[in-house]
């Protein structure tokens, strides 16, 4: 009788794994991840904005986190296509933004200056883009910005001087 069962328990092994190969169909080998080279409205919408922060409304940040963004002087050098100058250090975001963010490209770093996040070669310097979390809309956070010397030097020059 025990030779009976475990024959049958065999059968139904070889049974259910010939069942399993015939309606298994073969698999996609995964391709290269696609990865963003530049800032898109997700990157955006993953910061929160106007949220209460201690005693204060914090402008930009992520509140989960508590971690308020602050305005930046160096936001300022943030300019697509210029490179940044050597004495600007390049330091990676914060591992909240980075969680935040979805992955860009390998050749590219993530880093924050105030309330603007810039992608950038690390081995050139240049700014490969720039989103300016502070801006009311999409649109307006990836807009270029002029620099604070551009404007001061545009004001001069309309006033005649």
């Amino acid at each position: 009788m025990t030779l009976k069962i475990e024959l049958t328990a065999l059968a139904m092994t070889f049974a259910g794994a010939a069942g399993f190969w015939a309606v298994e169909q073969p698999l996609a080998e995964p391709g290269p991840v696609e990865r963003a080279s530049s800032f898109t409205e997700a990157d955006y919408a993953a910061f929160d904005r106007n949220f209460r922060h201690g005693r204060e409304v914090c402008p930009v940040g992520i509140e989960k986190d508590r971690l308020c963004f602050q305005p930046s002087p160096l936001e300022a050098q943030l300019v697509k296509g210029d490179a940044l100058e050597s004495h600007i250090p390049l330091l990676s975001a914060e591992f909240p933004i980075l969680v935040a963010t979805p992955v860009k490209s390998a050749s590219q770093q993530l880093v924050r200056f105030g309330r603007s996040l810039a992608l950038i070669d690390p081995e050139t310097r240049i700014v490969e883009d720039v989103i300016h979390l502070d801006e009311t809309n999409f649109a307006d956070a990836i807009a270029p910005k002029a620099r604070t010397t551009d404007v001061a030097l545009a004001d001069h020059e309309d006033h005649g001087a």
